[in-house]
């Protein structure tokens, strides 16, 4: 076998464990454990992928070590008892038959947690400062707590070692509790866990010395550090640095670089807006420490993570969302298979925001719906095979011809258009949503490859679906944008947002209706092309149907661009000269405009289901011909329905 990217698959080592390549899968939560915190068939089945696929290191996502004080979410991996052990042996024997390596990641959240997850007790942290985002006091952990946590980190090391894991990562990032206490962001303790730099140490250093205590000097222990935290009184590189000095003469054997806490976690899950292998510009500064260095941020292409080990940045990279998307991908990228990659859109929505921010009860994959479910998707092909009919080839439609043909049914789609994605082609427009591309490009090539009859530039009738006759039609028509019904929307400059985003006509002063994702990513793309643009909007804030990451750069880019937008109003009438809005002031006019977009959502389109009704033994309506909403909810509707016919 050729390696394509030769840098990329020459083995490491971390202290005495070799490992077969440079290619790891990073901490990330999932929601797959057990319902006691333990390791599920699930989880298993969700890391043997990633294993099949080529991955030299897998770290499983934070593991708490505490049962009372130390749980971040409903569905919280743990290892804090000698009862879950067993399972973690499985996992590791599981990944060990494809020559994987696994480490565990240990960790607390402190203050950046839930009082609902710990019986409505307040969290622990170093000192009693809010979190700033959860907005709650801590209770401030006496030295006796401390000592008990320390001993709490070890033994979970030691029960690690015991399952036959191959390593422990102690998480010292993104503003849990060993970072709580390595930073003046959170620490204001005046003793010796407090007060600047050594104190700063004492707690992590503890760990690390009873620890080693409890493993010997040959089970490799990982650090995970925010290098920057990105936040006033965070802690800088240059500090993070000296303090990994400090670590390492310790008894740690390998450093991993991230970044921020949980005010600047749009760096922490980069979206798009950022480019790829940001990270590795800090991870650099610590190579000089002797040990390997690993880095984290954005890693989704086989050029950037192979720059980054040859111009010697990093050890290992960690392939972290770009995994979920693809577990094939090291093996892809060694055998030049990079066209058959599925490409990660680096959206957050499935995955961390998915669990984080809409409190989904575990993670997926706008890319990969297979996640998680793979024994779904293994299951034996139908033994008796449909004619399946689907009206529409956008993301719902062609997510439901890859799943149904998959299952060996038998797929014709139609595409009123020339070309298939349906809105895809729209939002690719806007800054930073090229990658968006990926979501049609993927199954477009996966029907071609199962044999899906692909018919473009043809308009499904009631008519033709008769005379095909089909076993089940599946209407995937998409919507249309909504006009508001007010005085003045029939003017000639009132226009769609798919319009300005498509044509030339778009005058130089704009009015947007609407501060939505549409609204306010059309903003962005007409105040780039130097139009000056005001957004109005009925809700008090903007963009809120977006995930915070995407929000923090789209926002940023509105504000540098001199975008006005006016919250709390709400468009009354609209004239040649003017447009009447209500306030809380009551009404007032603002300005003349030379267009005006509506981005005030959109209608569902479905002209088929009432005409065919008792003439197709099966019908089923999904994405926004049911009802308008986002790619994750079309895709999963289409799997969902495909994986029951």
């Amino acid at each position: 076998m050729t390696d394509h990217y030769p840098a990329l698959f020459q083995p490491v080592k971390i202290h005495n464990l070799e490992i077969k390549n440079r290619l790891s899968v990073p901490p990330m939560g999932t929601g797959f454990c057990a319902d006691d915190g333990g390791v599920s068939q699930r989880l298993i089945k969700y890391h043997e992928q990633r294993a099949r696929g080529g991955f030299g290191l897998i770290i499983t996502e934070v593991t708490s070590i505490d049962s009372e004080r130390g749980l971040g979410s409903n569905h919280q991996l743990c290892l804090h008892d000698d009862k879950l052990i067993a399972g973690f042996r499985q996992l590791a024997e599981t990944v060990h038959q494809y020559g994987t390596r696994l480490a565990v990641q240990l960790y607390h959240p402190g203050r950046s947690t839930f009082p609902f997850l710990l019986q409505n007790k307040p969290p622990v942290a170093p000192s009693e400062v809010p979190d700033p985002i959860m907005r709650q006091t801590p209770h401030a952990l006496t030295i006796e707590e401390i000592r008990d946590l320390v001993e709490k980190f070890a033994q979970g090391a030691r029960r690690a070692r015991e399952a036959g894991c191959d390593a422990v990562e102690f998480h010292g990032a993104h503003g849990y509790l060993i970072a709580q206490f390595m930073s003046a962001y959170a620490n204001k303790r005046t003793d010796e866990y407090g007060g600047g730099f050594e104190g700063f140490l004492r707690f992590p250093l503890e760990i690390i010395k009873r620890t080693r205590e409890l493993v010997g000097l040959d089970f490799p222990l990982l650090f995970r550090i925010s290098a920057d935290e990105a936040v006033p009184l965070g802690r800088t590189v240059p500090e993070s640095v000296e303090m990994m000095k400090r670590l390492i003469a310790a008894g740690i054997n390998a450093v991993d670089i991230s970044i921020g806490v949980p005010e600047s976690s749009h760096y922490t899950s980069a979206p798009p807006d950022m480019p790829e292998g940001f990270n590795s510009d800090t991870s650099v500064k610590f190579k000089a420490l002797d040990v390997p260095v690993l880095v984290a941020g954005r890693i989704n292409h086989a050029k950037t993570a192979e720059d980054i080990i040859k111009a010697g940045k990093a050890d290992i990279v960690h392939i972290g969302r770009q995994s979920l998307a693809d577990p094939e991908w090291p093996a892809k990228i060694r055998e030049g298979r990079e066209n058959d990659i599925v490409q990660c859109l680096s959206c957050n929505e499935g995955c961390i925001e998915g669990l984080a921010i809409w409190r989904r009860p575990s993670i997926t994959c706008v890319q990969n719906l297979a996640l998680g479910r793979e024994e779904a998707y293994a299951q034996p092909r139908t033994d008796k095979p449909k004619k399946v009919l689907i009206a529409g080839g956008g993301p719902a439609g062609l997510e439901a011809a890859r799943t149904a043909a998959l299952r060996g049914h038998k797929v014709t789609i139609f595409e009123q258009d020339s070309y298939l994605g349906g809105q895809i082609k729209l939002a690719t427009i806007p800054p930073s949503k090229a990658v968006y591309q990926e979501v049609a490009r993927s199954r477009i090539d996966a029907i071609r490859q199962l044999g899906v009859d692909i018919r473009m530039g043809q308009r499904l009738t009631a008519d033709m679906v008769k005379e095909i006759k089909p076993d089940v039609l599946i209407i995937a028509t998409g919507s249309s944008p909504a006009i508001l019904n007010i005085p003045g929307a029939n003017l000639h400059k009132v226009m769609t947002a798919r319009k300005a985003l498509t044509s030339n006509e778009v005058g130089d002063k704009v009015l947007v209706i609407g501060g939505g994702l549409v609204g306010c990513e059309t903003a962005d793309y007409l105040a780039g092309q130097g139009k000056n643009v005001t957004i109005v909007e009925m809700l008090k804030s903007t963009a809120k149907d977006i995930g915070p990451a995407a929000r923090f750069f789209l926002m940023r880019r509105l504000k540098d661009k001199q975008v006005k937008i006016m919250t709390l109003a709400k468009v009354k009438s609209l004239a040649d000269d003017s447009v009447t809005i209500e306030t809380s002031s009551g009404e007032e006019k603002i300005g003349h405009f030379d267009t005006i977009v509506m981005a005030a959502g959109a209608t569902p389109v479905n002209d088929l289901e009432e005409k065919l009704k008792g003439a197709v033994p099966e019908i089923y309506v999904i994405g926004d011909a049911a009802s308008p909403g986002k790619i994750l909810a079309a895709v999963e509707k289409g799997a969902e329905l495909a994986l029951k016919l």
